[in-house]
């Protein structure tokens, strides 16, 4: 069989399709989208004039195709906005962020590091770390790939994606690849935490892949802990997952007062309790 004739015939064969994650996950490095947003800002004239790839294309220097294919992701995560199709604007976090990077990049991270912190990815990175010194890069981006839905394929958009989290602060990378939060200033407090039912002196916080753990407020002068852990799936009834809540709660112990540990069942949680 001829070479052409073997390439005709894989031609023909199906092409098995590929799960897409169903959330939108940059295409670029974070490099390369911190150039992108900055010709956003740039080809705008401050977010003036709506613009399209091509033009933020020239102005960033980058090719044509790499701007449109991160535009989805972008404006998903509200850094742009879309007037009409085709078209776009860069939000005020982003213009601030352009306009003040060429003179302090490492202060001017502080506009992006707001709007990240509204996305999902952003949110899944301070639940992570609430509870958690640090963690490491795989942890982190298998907690993001089950957020967002992502498959293998997805592997090299995953690792995009943390280092965009990383480049803006929020994270902060250590030279062995531990992760571990980074600067929170800028995050609003209602952002960090699971805020709790109206009139309820208890507030949240939720770590991923575990249910939210509550802390409840002391009625007396002695300190009550009371830990609710809702389990919606039996998936989650994983060794890690378990391992994380026994390291969290080996901390406690000293603690002065008392600690009642409650367990709950997806709906019937009222009854368990």
């Amino acid at each position: 069989m001829s070479e052409s004739e073997i390439q005709s015939e894989e031609s023909l064969k199906p092409r098995v399709p590929r799960l897409t994650a169903e959330r939108s996950l940059p295409q670029a490095s974070a490099e390369a989208l911190v150039k992108i947003i900055k010709g956003y800002a740039v080809a705008s004239n401050g977010g003036e004039a709506q613009v399209n790839y091509k033009d933020v294309a020239s102005a960033a220097g980058i090719p044509p195709t790499r701007v449109s294919a991160n535009n989805r992701f972008l404006e998903e995560s509200e850094i742009l906005t879309s007037p009409k199709y085709g078209f776009y604007l860069p939000s005020e976090g982003a213009v601030r962020f352009a306009r003040e990077a060429a003179w302090d990049e490492a202060g001017a991270k502080a506009h992006l590091r707001r709007i990240v912190s509204r996305c999902w990815y952003g949110q899944v990175a301070i639940q992570n770390l609430t509870l958690r010194p640090s963690l490491s890069r795989s942890e982190f981006k298998k907690s993001l790939a089950i957020k967002c839905g992502a498959s293998e394929g997805d592997s090299n958009a995953l690792d995009f994606l943390i280092d965009f989290v990383v480049y803006t602060g929020l994270v902060e990378a250590a030279e062995n690849g531990t992760l571990s939060r980074g600067n929170l200033d800028e995050v609003p407090q209602a952002l960090r935490s699971t805020p709790s039912p109206a009139g309820s002196p208890a507030s949240s916080i939720v770590t991923a892949g575990e249910g939210p753990v509550t802390v409840e407020a002391p009625k007396s002068g002695e300190v009550s802990l009371v830990i609710h852990l809702h389990v919606s799936s039996f998936e989650e009834l994983t060794p890690d997952h378990a391992s994380r809540l026994k390291q969290w709660m080996e901390s406690l112990k000293g603690m002065p007062g008392s600690l009642e540990v409650k367990l709950a069942a997806g709906e019937s949680q009222d009854k368990a309790d």
